[in-house]
């Protein structure tokens, strides 16, 4: 439970409909113009909601709790559930961008001995939010995650659950067998994160997937990266009819190692083994040709060996990396900052200047440090009085961090 002011966070804990609902009643606004701008009117609004129909099915027998998530956030936003998931289901077809990028460092490379992870997420520009949420439904098993989406999607674009479980999915090269009809990476990603514990977990997903024909990602293939809690990590190409995969060997890991960002991400990551932190790879996602034109949001996980449904976390940035600033949030909280959720902090970035992230790292380093004393606190409940004190710690840990963020960003 949190002890600040009740409209400073949002709950996305609890049943499927009431998650939806407080999803929806913080983003209605941006929910109502993406569903009402994408289903068109007459026979256009007919066909797409026709062209769902399998995408249903597949939710129904895959991850039933959607279809309540999406009736809780249609009805708490004003618009037509049946749109809304005929939105959700189509609407990254045709508007991937091929810049995303990925990486990743092994323990043994990193100060104080955590897996490192980090994308960032090139795509056309939506408002964006970074969350945890964690369903539950009676009889099942779902794991709360973290993770980073628009402020209209239920999909996810990169995250890390309680596992310790990271996953980012980058457009690939053409698909020489493309499908329509089925579900793309968001979608199969949020149902890695609900039900993947690690590396191995993840894979067989994809094999599950390509085998009973549940994902398609249209004309383009999927790159996917995954780390875990062991420290271990796998590159995979996913077509729709094959599986390419490569695990980490040296402890570091980069979805296109040929080129210019590869060869610059893998040359500073090296010189720095022994030394890697969260600090650096946020830095490296500023840095072009890392950092795109196209770039929209990021994330670096930080993945503890253990307890990491509590002290696991992710630093995220909800616009371009260079003009914005990065958001720590704990796997274990019971409430996201609402500023992180709802597109305020995304909107405060869209009028930061280009270079205000790399100009903003002092504060982001004061930031790390007083997050690192929240952990402490955190600790010590966790030894004294177990999981829930920690959880109340750094609930209002993360919220006391994105306020002081909205902070420095108001004051630009």
């Amino acid at each position: 439970m949190t002890t600040g002011p009740v409209d400073a966070a949002v709950c996305l804990e609890g049943s499927p409909r009431s998650v939806g609902k407080a999803f929806g009643q913080a983003n209605a606004a941006t929910i109502r113009a993406q569903v009402q701008g994408f289903r068109g009117q007459g026979k256009q609004r007919d066909d797409a909601l026709r062209a769902t129909e399998q995408y249903r099915s597949l939710v129904e027998r895959l991850a039933p709790h959607w279809l309540e998530e999406a009736a809780g956030l249609a009805g708490a936003a004003g618009v037509g559930a049946e749109e809304y998931l005929a939105y959700q289901g189509a609407k990254y077809r045709g508007i991937n961008r091929g810049d995303c990028f990925t990486y990743f460092s092994a323990p043994r490379h990193n100060f104080g001995g955590v897996t490192l992870f980090h994308k960032n997420r090139d795509n056309k520009d939506r408002p964006q939010a970074a969350y945890v949420k964690g369903i539950k439904v009676p009889g099942r098993s779902i794991l709360r995650f973290a993770a980073t989406g628009d402020t209209s999607d239920m999909g996810t674009m990169m995250g890390l659950n309680e596992k310790g479980l990271a996953a980012a999915a980058d457009t690939g090269a053409p698909d020489p067998n493309p499908r329509f009809r089925g579900m793309m990476n968001p979608d199969t990603m949020r149902l890695i994160l609900e039900q993947a514990s690690d590396v191995d977990e993840a894979y067989r997903m994809l094999e599950q997937q390509n085998a009973e024909r549940i994902y398609a990602g249209g004309k383009i293939a999927t790159n996917w990266m995954f780390a875990d809690a062991r420290g271990r990590a796998m590159r995979v190409v996913q077509c729709h009819e094959s599986l390419e995969k490569t695990s980490d060997e040296e402890g570091l890991l980069v979805m296109r190692p040929r080129d210019a960002r590869g060869h610059l991400v893998l040359d500073r990551l090296g010189s720095a083994k022994g030394e890697i932190t969260p600090q650096l790879m946020n830095s490296l996602s500023r840095t072009p040709p890392v950092l795109h034109k196209t770039n929209i949001s990021a994330m670096t996980a930080v993945i503890p060996p253990w307890q990491t449904g509590l002290f696991g976390y992710a630093q995220f940035a909800v616009f371009a990396a260079g003009r914005t600033l990065y958001v720590p949030i704990y796997v274990g909280v019971t409430a996201t900052p609402r500023v992180l959720l709802d597109g305020t902090l995304y909107g405060l970035s869209t009028v930061q200047a280009e270079g205000f992230g790399l100009a903003s790292e002092a504060f982001e380093a004061n930031l790390d440090a007083e997050r690192a004393r929240i952990e402490v606190r955190a600790r010590a409940a966790f030894e004294k009085s177990g999981s829930e004190a920690a959880r109340g710690i750094l609930t209002e840990g993360s919220l006391d961090l994105a306020s002081r963020v909205c902070g420095q960003m108001k004051a630009g």
